[in-house]
């Protein structure tokens, strides 16, 4: 199933729920418009809701997606992923930290939203 997502404004932050399945090419070209979006509301902090996405990624393409959220999202003060127990390695929060990028992975939206919120 092509990748999707559904944008959700709350006061304090933004979620991006993406659904459908993984792939490199559908992540970079939701990325680019989703922080462009986010660009024009201004957004200050963002949650990204990996845990409905199909499919695993290589750690090479954990380590480009970690550049790609440097490249869209340079402009939030936080960033928080949430993907599932059983796929979280940090490697794309490694390279985006790296990169001057907030990001942070969770396994729990409640704790991903707390830390945005803190």
């Amino acid at each position: 199933m092509p990748m999707q997502i559904t944008t959700v404004v709350e006061p304090d932050f933004t979620t991006l729920e993406l659904t459908g399945d993984a792939s490199m090419e559908a992540f970079a070209l939701r990325a680019a418009q989703a922080g462009e979006a986010s660009r024009q509301r201004h957004d200050k902090c963002l949650l990204v809701n990996l845990t409905e996405v199909a499919g695993t990624l290589a750690f090479t393409e954990q380590f480009r997606l970690g550049k790609i959220a440097a490249a869209h999202f340079g402009h939030l003060e936080k960033l928080a992923s949430v993907v599932p127990p059983d796929k979280i390695t940090r490697t794309s929060e490694k390279v985006a930290l790296s990169m001057g990028v907030q990001l942070r992975v969770f396994t729990s939206s409640v704790e991903a939203a707390a830390w945005l919120r803190s």
